[in-house]
């Protein structure tokens, strides 16, 4: 489970990069924001306090909210893809060797 939530988001993001429906871009927002505030949340309560993984999970939700868009040009959108995919996998390999597999 812990996997999916780092893994999906970052492969959406990555398959961001092409041309893809309007709908893939809205289901992608959906996707990495709630698995931004799953995954915020969770560090949150294991560490008992606020950190640098729970803010850039925070902004990244912030980022990519369904609810709210923010309207950027497609250029700075594949930086943030790019950006947000690298932060979902740096923190799945962090935490896999604190963890053990």
């Amino acid at each position: 489970m812990i996997a999916a939530l780092h893994l999906v988001p970052a492969t959406m993001l990555a398959i961001a990069l092409g041309r893809w429906p309007y709908a893939y871009y809205m289901a992608l927002r959906l996707v990495v924001c709630m698995a931004a505030i799953i995954l915020a949340v969770m560090i949150f309560r294991q560490a008992g306090k606020t950190g640098p993984w729970v803010a850039a999970f925070a902004i990244t939700a912030g980022i990519f909210n369904p609810f709210i868009p923010v309207h950027l040009t497609r250029d700075l959108w594949q930086v943030l893809d790019l950006g947000a995919a690298g932060l979902f996998v740096a923190h799945f390999i962090v935490q896999r060797r604190a963890t053990g597999p």
